[in-house]
């Protein structure tokens, strides 16, 4: 079970350095080039799709967090004997926090997109750190 859970802090720490990486890109980004907003959309639109994009992002991250780690977490702790419930705990728990960043990143460069806004592409990275300081593998000993 120690392997595991030093397996799945490695993997949170880089996902917070790759977190970390995507904000100081963005942030330079938007510092040296104008990224202008699409203008096929009218703007309340794009803040619709945006705000719907918010809305969708914070119900996702409690569904994921749910089916890829704590409903695993739950039943390792229920039966600690099982290898193959541990196998799939690290296996569930690898993916969760791969998910966990590249969602973010992913939609949040959408609403960048969306609105020329580097404000959202940063206020998902914020979701993507948040979710991942909540989720402490350590704490499943």
């Amino acid at each position: 079970m120690e392997n595991v859970i030093t397996k799945l802090q490695a993997r949170r720490k880089i996902m917070f350095i790759i977190i970390f990486v995507v904000f100081i890109l963005a942030v330079s980004v938007d510092m040296f080039f104008d990224i202008q907003a699409v203008d096929y959309f009218e703007y309340k639109t794009q803040m619709l799709m945006v705000n719907a994009l918010i809305v969708y992002k914070l119900i996702e991250l409690g569904i994921i967090y749910f089916i890829f780690y704590h409903r695993h977490l739950r039943k390792f702790h229920t039966d600690k004997s099982d290898d193959k419930l541990l196998t799939r705990f690290e296996k569930n728990g690898k993916r969760f926090f791969m998910l966990v960043p590249q969602g973010n990143i992913v939609f949040g460069i959408i609403s960048y997109k969306l609105t020329g806004s580097v404000g959202f592409l940063l206020l998902f990275l914020l979701f993507a750190l948040i979710t991942l300081s909540l989720v402490k593998p350590h704490k499943a000993l």
